[in-house]
């Protein structure tokens, strides 16, 4: 038998069929349900054993749409237990999206939670596709003898399809194979997180995207760990079943972190060991803070769609502020000029990876795989840089990059000055067209209080801790940032708004305006 993803649960059920491997938790409908390796491995077959009756086996790319539960892991190890491949939807996809991705995927199947059945079947009406929706709770329901043992593939055979955001152009679907998948669970397991039988994790990202899939669900079923599984994301719910559950390990998204350092309270989380974010920068006072209110670090870890963790500041390195950490196993990480040669330590560049957590291409265009990777190094649009003891510091992504006035202003650079002060709960930081130095910086903030949230407070803290070039001339209040399906804040969204005239911009002083449009050698139009 070849390389199997699907082997991650079927050892688990194998070695300690007894052992409560997931416990479901629905805060809404006030239920837990705890549910042991051996019965997640029954409900896998039972649902492989159906897909194989409908026809569908190896090869077959399968789409999945629904929140995170104890069916949705039985469908996701169904479909690789059968031979297919996972193609994971955001529950928060509009019908065209859906559509484009079980076309352009080939899917002939779209399983669905009950929440989701209007927008499945609106997707899959369109007359030129052959799909059919699939009620998730019908394809888990009792009543079909379950499978022996998964189908044989190949370590080269794709098990995943995750499309991309496409924030440029048309979202493309990353196919990651069996052996990708193994490997880098395997590593990850024993050379970073270092999981084990004793740990309890919370799963509170959602199974459709490859942070979650990989730290809340492969990662700890492969240590034989406990998952704390929920559907939706509280931070008052979740920090409460930190204790209660005696979360031990805790992956999650920058967002998360926040609302969970603004939950009132002393009780900390007693058997949490240490906590990583990932999927967007995380502001260093965010992470003080919420490594304050859940009593532990708060580390971050680096990777992608196409690449999934490349790094991660993991123990028993220090917890370094600012770092996502050191290669994983496994995994080379450059960071490269415009010709792809090595930048000198310290100098910024784009970071360049290879290892086994890369992606085997981009599904049916070869052109776009070569030129993502064309040494074999994926190249990520992420400016970076190296320190001396191999550590990566993400400074921000290329398309985010604001250029004023022949400058580079980061991003994300601002962001870690405003989130500091105590009136910031929340920052983003865009640009805006300007017809003489190109572009000026715009702060999006979300306020934790009304005290000094005035763009004189903020402006004058950022006069004190960045150079002229970087302050943000304009600002704009929101009751909340827009985030996408991985709690990723959607910049491309926040852009639009302020396109479209739906951000009421607040201008700095005048006085204070003119010192911040202030550029070497250049003077005001």
């Amino acid at each position: 038998m070849g390389v199997q993803v699907g082997q991650i649960l079927r050892q688990a059920a194998l070695r300690a069929p007894e052992r409560v491997g997931l416990v479901a938790i629905d805060h809404a409908a006030q239920t837990r349900r705890e549910l042991s390796y051996g019965a997640l491995d029954c409900l896998a077959r039972t649902v492989a054993a159906r897909l194989l009756a409908h026809g569908l086996g190896r090869g077959e790319r399968v789409g999945l749409l629904a929140d995170n539960s104890e069916h949705f892991v039985a469908a996701w190890f169904g479909i690789v237990y059968a031979g297919g491949a996972v193609v994971p939807m955001a529950v928060s996809s509009a019908v065209p999206e859906l559509r484009y991705r079980i076309s352009h995927a080939f899917c002939r199947v779209l399983i669905h939670d009950a929440a989701r059945t209007l927008s499945a079947t609106e997707s899959c009406k369109e007359p030129t596709l052959t799909v059919q929706p699939w009620l998730l709770s019908e394809l888990c329901a009792p009543g079909q003898e379950p499978l022996a043992h998964p189908v044989d593939t190949s370590p080269e055979d794709t098990a995943l399809v995750l499309y991309t955001s496409g924030t440029t152009g048309k979202a493309k679907g990353a196919a990651i194979s069996h052996a990708s998948l193994m490997l880098h669970t395997l590593g990850l397991v024993h050379h970073s997180l270092q999981l084990s039988a004793d740990d309890v994790v919370l799963c509170t990202l959602p199974l459709t995207h490859s942070f979650g899939c990989r730290m809340a669900l492969l990662a700890p079923l492969f240590a034989q760990s406990r998952i704390v599984m929920v559907s939706r994301f509280s931070a008052r719910h979740t920090l409460t079943l930190m204790q209660t559950e005696s979360v031990s390990w805790l992956p999650a998204v920058p967002t998360m972190f926040a609302a969970w350092a603004e939950v009132p309270g002393e009780q900390r989380p007693a058997c949490l060991r240490w906590a990583l974010s990932a999927g967007a920068p995380l502001p260093d006072e965010i992470a003080r803070r919420a490594g304050a209110r859940l009593g532990t670090e708060v580390r971050q870890g680096y990777g992608m769609t196409e690449a999934t963790f490349s790094t991660i500041n993991a123990p028993p390195d220090a917890c370094v502020l600012g770092s996502v950490g050191k290669p994983a196993w496994g995994v080379e990480v450059r960071v490269v000029d415009e010709a792809g040669h090595d930048v000198p330590q310290g100098e910024t560049g784009e970071v360049a990876v290879r290892g086994h957590n890369l992606m085997t291409h981009y599904l049916f265009d070869p052109q776009a795989t070569l030129e993502v990777a064309p040494d074999g190094f994926l190249r990520s649009g992420d400016v970076g840089k190296l320190d001396a003891q191999g550590r990566l510091y993400i400074v921000d992504r290329r398309k985010d990059l604001i250029l004023r006035g022949g400058f580079n202003v980061y991003p994300s650079e601002v962001e870690d000055v405003l989130a500091a002060h105590e009136a910031v709960a929340q920052v983003a930081v865009i640009g805006k067209p300007h017809a003489f130095y190109g572009e000026e910086v715009v702060a999006v903030v979300v306020a934790r209080t009304a005290a000094n949230a005035s763009v004189q407070a903020f402006h004058d803290w950022a006069a004190e801790r960045m150079s002229q070039t970087k302050w943000p001339r304009h600002y704009a209040f929101v009751a909340a940032l827009p985030l996408g399906p991985s709690g990723k804040v959607q910049k491309r969204v926040l852009r639009q708004w302020l396109a479209e005239g739906k951000l009421t911009l607040q201008d700095v002083a005048p006085q204070d305006a003119a010192a911040a449009s202030a550029t070497p050698g250049r003077s005001d139009p």
